[in-house]
């Protein structure tokens, strides 16, 4: 069933009428429980989206609908279950002192009957490592993709810029969804689960069952995956029976609740960091009394009470809580005193700072607009910066702002400091940070790596750039019957691989 623009005004009405009514209190959220589907139905499914801009080019699209459709039709070498990395069309990577050995999975087979073979993965790795790409992955800062070998249809070598010494983790943590050779992203051919019957950007994307994947038959039948941008407007879409589920809904809903269905959560060790990133590139950040100023002066139970509305926990500043190699610290206690101080030393009392954020998850904006008051009382005045979601990471107004809402899920470590380090106005700019995140990478010692990403992570917490004031619950709305839904990596984009209908 599709949606149109009356379709989506009738159901962020309703849900207007939903929230005004309130109706009974809502339940406790459902722990998730990826319990078996049947085999046979269709799996309707709502995300939110990114409109014209959403693609089956697994590398050009980057709203949730196009995570979760492209997991489905795409397949990765290596795949993340918490913090385990599994294969998927790679068996192995074995790392050298400048490069490693991929060898894949034999007897894979394309959504159009062709052979899956070494050649497709040199060329899916030069292609996602485009600076073309609308989404390159990160994995171009550390493999020489330009220099990958085949040395059989099974096997190639990959150089590396910098030792690695974990590449499956990389192949499995960063965007590494492989394509077929002289894929253009004109057509959707992958190996994964299900292939493209029909496709509308903004609107919704039809799926069948591929029965020929390696991993074994779904049990769904077919996919519809529609795409909303309201957050009213998922919820309603169940509600009225158009979708069985609703990724990422409103904390209001977990509140009031639906009669009939079921709030469900990702539990606690898949919640969601919630904070900033302090540009320590420029005053008054890079000072790093000022960054611990603002890490005492914001309340952290008041943001969680408000903005999460209580699903949820108080943060401790460092993000992918949940992740391996995560270090539980205890969080700040609010000191505006202290904080007042801080900024004093500094010179930075009555300093104006402005704080760049974008509805990109539901609570960035309301948590910028109540820390932009907290922080009025230890002497700081912070300017909201309140933009659109697809204006949001445009590279110099990151650079000009003096924070920007972030937000992670249990990423491996890697990934998210990666990706800050790799951007100057995120980076923390710090040499015993740095050599840490080094060492981290580069070792293939267990051991080494865990004392490196403790030692990353207590620069972070000492004097850091990351203000992480809460961990949210991760919630969806679902049918009963709804199975199979599945957390692999990020519980905001769960994996319909094996979802149906029990």
């Amino acid at each position: 069933m599709s949606l149109n623009r009356r379709d989506v005004l009738r159901l962020a009405g309703v849900g207007a009428l939903l929230t005004a009514c309130g109706g009974a209190p809502g339940a406790a959220p459902v722990q998730n429980a990826v319990v078996e589907a049947r085999r046979g139905g269709v799996l309707r499914a709502v995300f939110t989206g990114g409109g014209a801009a959403e693609s089956i080019d697994p590398f050009a699209g980057g709203s949730p609908v196009d995570f979760v459709r492209n997991d489905v039709i795409y397949d990765a070498l290596f795949a993340l279950r918490g913090a385990a990395v599994e294969p998927a069309l790679a068996l192995s990577a074995t790392p050298g002192p400048s490069s490693f050995e991929l060898k894949l999975r034999p007897d894979v087979k394309w959504h159009d009957g062709k052979a899956f073979t070494a050649s497709d993965v040199e060329y899916s790795l030069k292609y996602m490592c485009s600076p073309d790409r609308p989404y390159p992955t990160q994995l171009g800062a550390f493999f020489d993709v330009a220099n990958v070998r085949v040395v059989d249809p099974l096997t190639l070598v990959v150089p590396t810029t910098r030792a690695v010494g974990d590449p499956a983790l990389f192949l499995a943590a960063f965007p590494a969804k492989i394509v077929p050779s002289g894929f253009t992203g004109a057509s959707a051919v992958g190996t994964g689960p299900f292939r493209v019957t029909a496709f509308e950007a903004g609107r919704e994307a039809r799926l069948e069952r591929f029965d020929g994947h390696w991993g074994g038959s779904s049990p769904a039948d077919s996919l519809v995956l529609l795409s909303l941008s309201d957050p009213a407007a998922k919820v309603n879409a169940v509600s009225t029976g158009q979708a069985d589920f609703a990724g990422d809904i409103p904390f209001t809903t977990a509140k009031t609740g639906v009669p009939g269905f079921e709030v469900r959560t990702a539990g606690p060790a898949a919640r969601t960091s919630f904070g900033f990133v302090l540009n320590a590139t420029k005053a008054p950040f890079n000072d790093p009394r000022a960054r611990r100023a603002v890490r005492l002066g914001i309340d952290r139970s008041a943001l969680v009470n408000s903005v999460l509305l209580g699903y949820g926990a108080v943060g401790n500043d460092l993000l992918c809580a949940g992740a391996k190699y995560f270090t539980a610290r205890e969080p700040l206690k609010r000191d505006v005193d202290q904080a007042r101080k801080l900024l004093s030393e500094a010179g930075l009392s009555g300093a104006s700072v402005t704080f760049r954020s974008a509805e990109w998850e539901i609570g960035y904006n309301a948590s910028t607009q109540l820390v932009a008051e907290q922080l009025k009382e230890i002497g700081l005045t912070v300017k909201p910066q309140i933009v659109g979601p697809a204006e949001f990471f445009e590279p110099a107004a990151v650079a000009a702002a003096d924070a920007v809402a972030f937000s992670s899920g249990p990423s491996a470590l890697a990934v998210i400091y990666g990706r800050i380090s790799g951007f100057p106005p995120l980076a923390l700019g710090d040499k015993e940070f740095d050599e840490a995140f080094g060492r981290a990478i580069a070792s293939a010692s267990e051991a080494e790596r865990a004392s490196a990403w403790e030692t990353a992570q207590n620069v972070m917490y000492d004097r850091g750039n990351t203000v992480v004031w809460g961990l949210a619950d991760v919630l969806s709305l679902a049918r009963r019957e709804v199975a199979g839904v599945d957390v692999r990596d990020q519980p905001k984009y769960p994996y319909l691989g094996k979802a149906g209908l029990a």
